[in-house]
């Protein structure tokens, strides 16, 4: 007589084994810490039932839900560790191997407010690369105080400083290691409160330096005709069977 977990192996004969799948990030992986040294490589699995629910039940928590996703989905990385670039890649490619690789959407179009359907190819969508010289932190010359600020590019474990423009400006000073030399952090916050807004403007645009894939599409309106570039809808809700 067959035992019960025979019986349970039997039922489920046909179905692939959850996998892991080495993926190739935006940054390369030339950064990072990895859990495995000998391994240099990011890998991420496919979605399960369970990580479903975990996510569904971890939208009324204090916890970000999609962080505690990728947490469950990611392996030989911390998630905290990883550039924001990066995150939104995998994210990508984690609802591409969960879900397949179409993505059907309800968007609004900004000329009309009209709503349409779209349909995008994950894996159609371009990806830049940095180069192989990469390097965290940079170096930023500011226009206007003429001195050289270095600057590290933020992580993961630093999105709660991005929820709005105030809060960035208000934390500014954490992504600065240095100013004319100076690594002091009280001297560091206290002059940047007082940078000319063409400094502060140019630090906090080198804070995103445009890696990763492009999730702009072009979108023409078959109600106005209007074109635009739009957004996709990326949240937790993008974990979702279509």
């Amino acid at each position: 007589m067959e035992n019960r977990q025979d019986i349970i192996n039997d039922i489920l004969g046909e179905l692939k084994q959850e996998t892991n799948i080495a993926i190739d990030l935006p940054s390369k992986g030339l950064l990072y810490d990895y859990a495995n040294e000998e391994d240099r490589n990011v890998y991420i699995r496919p979605m399960t039932f369970e990580d479903e629910k975990t996510l569904a039940n971890s939208k009324k928590g204090a916890k970000d839900p999609i962080n505690l996703l990728l947490e469950r989905c990611v392996s030989n990385i911390n998630v905290l560790d990883l550039y924001l670039f990066d995150k939104l890649y995998i994210l990508m490619k984690l609802r591409e191997i969960s879900y397949g690789n179409t993505y059907d959407s309800i968007i609004v179009c900004p000329k009309c407010s009209a709503e349409a359907e779209i349909s995008i190819l994950i894996d159609k969508l371009p990806v830049d690369f940095v180069d192989d010289n990469f390097t965290d932190p940079i170096e930023i010359e500011l226009p206007v105080i003429k001195k050289v600020a270095k600057v590290k590019l933020p992580k993961v474990r630093d999105e709660k400083y991005f929820s709005n423009v105030d809060n960035l400006g208000g934390n500014l000073w954490r992504f600065i290691l240095e100013i004319n030399g100076v690594s002091d952090e009280t001297i560091i916050s206290e002059v940047v409160n007082k940078l000319p807004l063409v400094d502060t403007k140019t630090i906090i645009k080198n804070l995103d330096i445009k890696k990763g894939i492009k999730t702009k599409i072009h979108y023409e309106c078959d109600s106005c005709g209007g074109g635009s570039i739009i957004d996709l809808p990326i949240n937790e809700n993008f974990f979702n069977v279509n």
